[in-house]
């Protein structure tokens, strides 16, 4: 059994190469084909490789959220055991080979985020005629961190701008000595600023200019409510990438219905059931399965490079809730390069 700690798993993805994030882009988008074809009606569980229940949620007396989320791709399995409380996310990925032997255990924070981050990636790298000079991130949690990580990664060369807007101060405060220092001096041509709504009496001014600039919104926030309005985006017409992974539940809204249905009525997801049991947008805006486009069949139909084709005056909507394929694929993935590099601890006898 090989063991990758927070700290390795942290220093491995922090290293990734571009060719590298591009094996993990690689690797998720065959998990979601996968995922996507055995989706369909006629397709018999006992044909199924990839079987994934539904999570298992609840909430202690601590108020803590405690989530198990068990998975098989047939080759593997896994089983993401994680909690959620005020000092954030803490857990681990329990990978299994296919006659039961515990193959790796895997800090679940950082995967968690990388994930997500890269599922967005999937549908944002295949965006070429969209410019991406100019990024919004709303948040400051490691989602939000990671989007902005792989995004500079891919792009490099055209991300201009990178503004981070979050509602409390704090953890900007405690990134701008981490996160934002790291990220200007692999970037040194990068324009990174931050600002919160907690004291600022021109956040609403501020928020309007930079989302009207923006070229792509990353939206990574547990909102209750719209973070914005269309009309702020209405004031600076042009084409956007917008993903959102925040809101994972039917009360939860990061975004309005206008600008859930600025993609011309059809949003990209991860999961059609998932999001439309879990996603508050896609819920209050009463979209149905025929309103969606699943990333699986998305790129099953499409070959390695191809862009997607974005009809004039819309943008690009995509709604993640996360799926725990998407932990089992990149987990072991990380488990392979941690074992070619020789990082993490290896203990024998299970």
């Amino acid at each position: 059994m090989h063991i990758l700690s927070e700290p390795v798993v942290s220093g491995i993805f922090r290293s990734l190469t571009q060719k590298q994030c591009h094996q993990f882009l690689d690797v998720l988008g065959k998990g979601l084909i996968a995922y996507s074809a055995e989706s369909k009606p006629g397709v018999l569980d006992s044909q199924k490789l990839i079987h994934q229940p539904l999570r298992t949620v609840f909430t202690t007396k601590d108020d803590n959220s405690c989530i198990f989320m068990p998975v098989s791709d047939t080759s593997s399995s896994a089983v993401k055991v994680v909690t959620v409380s005020q000092a954030g996310i803490q857990g681990t990925i329990n990978i299994f080979s296919p006659d039961g032997r515990l193959r790796g255990l895997l800090a679940a924070a950082e995967v968690t985020a990388f994930r997500t981050a890269l599922a967005s990636m999937t549908l944002f790298a295949r965006c070429a005629s969209l410019r991406k000079a100019n990024i919004v991130v709303m948040g400051s949690g490691r989602q939000a961190e990671w989007h902005a990580r792989l995004a500079l990664l891919l792009y490099p060369d055209q991300i201009q701008r990178l503004t981070f807007i979050n509602r409390g101060r704090k953890r900007l405060d405690e990134m701008e000595a981490g996160v934002f220092a790291d990220l200007r001096q692999r970037y040194p041509q990068l324009n990174l600023t931050s600002f919160a709504k907690e004291g600022s009496a021109d956040y609403e001014q501020r928020l309007r200019q930079d989302l009207g600039d923006s070229d792509v919104i990353f939206s990574c926030t547990p909102s209750v409510e719209p973070n914005f309005g269309f009309e702020v985006l209405q004031a600076r017409p042009k084409q956007r990438f917008i993903s959102l992974i925040g809101s994972y539940k039917p009360h939860m809204h990061e975004i309005d219905t206008e600008t859930l249905l600025s993609g011309g009525g059809k949003v990209y997801v991860d999961s059609k059931a998932a999001c439309l049991e879990e996603a508050g947008e896609l819920i209050t805006a009463k979209l149905t399965e025929g309103d969606l486009i699943e990333m699986g069949d998305l790129l099953g139909s499409m070959g390695s490079d191809e862009p997607i084709q974005i009809p004039d005056g819309q943008n690009v909507i995509y709604k993640c809730v996360g799926m725990g394929l998407m932990d089992l694929v990149v987990g072991k993935t990380l488990l392979d390069i941690g074992e070619e590099q020789n990082v993490g601890t290896h203990v024998d006898g299970f």
